[in-house]
């Protein structure tokens, strides 16, 4: 279903979000280290809070990757269609309902995560790899091919 083109584009931004995503589990790891020194809490408090919130960045990077193969097969699937009304209205739809999941796991993490809010940022920090991939993908390609 989908032409080659736009598999090695899809190959590269995944890349480019993994790439993000690693980023960002070390910078929050990190982050959350240093606040949990600066709070006292015991080995076991800092230890559930660092997974928690760190298991928010992997479930985001999961809905990512989801979305971006996603997003490649509605575009794929609305230009062999060769009927702009139809490629639109299909394109509006599935971004839609991209959304609604989105929406849907980001109030599924926050509620579920004991440590309020930071687990939904954590989820939304990781899901702008999609964003940030785009970005990313035509240095990744041209990197892959030298």
């Amino acid at each position: 279903m989908l032409d080659n083109k736009v598999k090695r584009t899809l190959k590269c931004m995944m890349i480019g979000s993994l790439i993000y995503n690693v980023v960002l589990l070390i910078v929050s790891l990190i982050i959350f280290i240093l606040v949990c020194k600066g709070k006292n809490l015991n080995s076991n408090d800092t230890l559930i809070f660092i997974v928690k919130n760190e298991l928010c960045v992997l479930i985001g990077l999961v809905c990512s990757i989801i979305g971006l193969y996603s997003m490649a097969v509605s575009l794929s699937k609305a230009i062999s269609a060769n009927d702009e009304k139809y490629a639109k209205k299909h394109m509006v739809l599935m971004s839609t309902i991209r959304m609604i999941v989105f929406c849907i796991v980001l109030v599924i993490v926050i509620n579920e995560s004991t440590f309020g809010i930071t687990g939904g940022i954590m989820f939304a920090l990781a899901t702008l790899s999609v964003k940030i991939s785009a970005y990313l993908a035509p240095v990744i390609e041209k990197n892959i091919r030298s």
